[in-house]
């Protein structure tokens, strides 16, 4: 049976003009609740016991509870039965969320209601929704959710019809003229004599500095009452202390009418996401979590909190992209521990002059890796005759390529360029691919010398990586390009776009795309989309975009310590 009515009672009211002091009610269904209130006025209260009295009355498959607390009093109540989600103002990533998850409750209630008020939908009513802002003066006037500003105006304008009820508390009538409209129940505590009038239109008498009272006008007619009065003026209020939620009686309560049931949770992340922090989420989606090295976990998504994870079973080019200081090494060493964790892969690491790539380089047997990173003297052949050529990192990982992966001199393109051009004319260097395994290696590609342009990164770039990739999956290899710097030459950068699975970015993806354009993979991305769909990262934040799949997730990363 459909929900007419969502009364509350939460307090009492002195209505001179009947001679009567009723019980104040508010309907969640017949009004948005708007409460100022000076600093120790009560107006947390006012949310506590609205919370506490929904427990009282409803139950998980009815009421629905979001809190955005920006006075930092509402904590405790993050574990309630009813309430889905708490947040603070730590972190705007989970503001944008809560946001996210109205708007997709808004559409799917407008979708389940089929053009009917939320009271009378009948059996096609859906879940009702509380979303309760405590002190939004602070967010208004942080510019960090400026952007958020006119998504809360349409919540409060359209949202009431359609089963989400929107409750906030504020210090004072700053920024709200455009809000205000849209919330029928008004109540003022403790404030400036001028800002009743504001809030009210009219003037009334202050109360004084006692909490809990003020004024309020009447959205809901009280029982019994004999005479009429004007429902839009204010009157005088008195407002009921919630109870405290860890007594033990109201414990029992919880406990008797709701057992272990509770709405869907939205949990927040801890600031800094341990192993063991991301396992006591990912246990709940993945009973085999650790099991598979090459389905690799990184972190947990920001929207449903559930496990992200790169198979690199099917996924075999992977890029990383990043400021310096984003943790970028933070991801490749979560990356690296899984699979290093395999004997059965060796690991070519290809660093730069920071050895950032020496620490994974230490951990291995020498059998199972090959380093490389700055110039080195090394014999060749040059028309018969032992010559020693000073070799970059460049020519070193193209010659180790020809050596041990794919014969170069077979190319139909690079026969002659291989020698001539990476190496110099008439030098020439023998292949052992057909004596050596290749398999199950893992190319950890950190140096600046592929993305310059030289005739070495270009050919390994725009002929070279396309062979390899497209024999990946045969020869189960793995490329991990953990620093992509800009490409400015639009083939190579095309050439090498194209190998690529999926991405890894640690920034703000709507500054780094305005910033690289197209210049990375993520620059057919709409800025203006970006910017309100993403919130800035915070420390361990960063985006998975699975390129096969056109799927763009923000995640927060696991966090491990660099071994010493």
């Amino acid at each position: 049976m459909a929900i007419e009515k969502m009364t509350c009672v939460l307090g009492r009211q002195d209505i001179p003009v009947i001679q009567e002091q009723p019980e104040f009610t508010v309907d969640l269904l017949d009004s948005n609740i708007l409460l100022f209130g000076q600093p120790m006025s009560g107006k947390t209260n006012l949310i506590k016991l609205l919370i506490t009295i929904s427990h009282k009355l409803y139950r998980e498959d009815t009421e629905q509870i979001f809190i955005l607390d920006f006075g930092g009093a509402l904590a405790e109540y993050e574990t309630l039965p009813l309430v889905a989600a708490y947040f603070d103002n730590a972190n705007e990533e989970y503001v944008k969320r809560v946001f996210k998850l109205m708007e997709d409750q808004l559409k799917d209630n407008i979708k389940k209601l089929k053009g009917k008020n939320y009271r009378a939908a009948g059996e096609n009513q859906p879940i009702h929704t509380t979303l309760y802002i405590d002190n939004v003066n602070a967010f208004l006037d942080e510019p960090r959710y400026t952007a958020y500003h006119e998504k809360l105006a349409k919540l409060c304008r359209d949202s009431l019809s359609k089963g989400i009820t929107i409750v906030m508390t504020a210090s004072n009538t700053k920024g709200l003229s455009t809000y205000m409209g849209s919330f029928k129940q008004k109540i003022a505590l403790e404030m400036p004599a001028d800002s009743y009038s504001e809030i009210f239109n009219h003037k009334v008498i202050p109360v004084g500095n006692n909490a809990g009272r003020g004024f309020a006008n009447v959205t809901v007619i009280p029982d019994d009452i004999t005479g009429t009065f004007p429902l839009q003026l204010a009157y005088e209020l008195q407002l009921n202390i919630t109870d405290n939620i860890s007594d033990e009686f109201f414990q029992s309560n919880l406990n008797y009418y709701f057992g272990s049931r509770t709405v869907k949770k939205y949990k927040r992340f801890p600031d800094v996401l341990t192993y063991d922090e991301y396992r006591s989420f990912a246990e709940k989606y993945d009973d085999n979590y650790g099991i598979d090295t090459s389905n690799v976990s990184v972190g947990l998504d920001y929207t449903e909190c559930k496990p992200v994870s790169i198979d690199f079973d099917y996924t075999k080019t992977v890029a990383i992209y990043g400021k310096k200081g984003f943790g970028k090494t933070n991801l490749l060493r979560v990356i690296l521990n899984s699979l290093t964790q395999d004997s059965k892969y060796k690991f070519v690491f290809f660093d730069d002059g920071r050895a950032q790539l020496k620490e994974f380089d230490n951990k291995l047997p020498e059998e199972r890796k090959h380093y490389i990173e700055g110039f080195e003297e090394i014999p060749m052949l040059n028309k018969g005759a032992v010559q020693v050529y000073k070799l970059s990192p460049m020519q070193q990982f193209i010659k180790l390529i020809h050596e041990n992966y794919m014969e170069l001199t077979q190319l139909r393109r690079l026969s002659t360029l291989v020698m001539a051009e990476i190496f110099g004319a008439g030098v020439t260097t023998p292949s052992k691919v057909g004596e050596y395994d290749s398999r199950n290696t893992v190319f950890v590609l950190q140096s600046k010398f592929l993305y310059v342009n030289s005739i070495a990164s270009k050919d390994f770039m725009e002929v070279i990586l396309p062979l390899l990739a497209a024999r990946a999956e045969e020869m189960n290899w793995i490329f991990l390009f953990t620093d992509v710097k800009v490409i400015s030459d639009s083939e190579t950068r095309d050439n090498f776009h194209s190998t690529l699975g999926a991405a890894f970015l640690l920034d703000n993806i709507a500054e780094f795309v305005g910033e690289r354009g197209k210049k990375s993979i993520f620059g057919n991305m709409d800025i203006k989309t970006l910017k309100e769909e993403y919130a800035r990262c915070e420390e361990g934040d960063g985006y998975f975009y699975s390129i096969e799949k056109d799927d763009l997730k923000k995640l927060k990363f696991i966090k491990t310590e660099e071994e010493k």
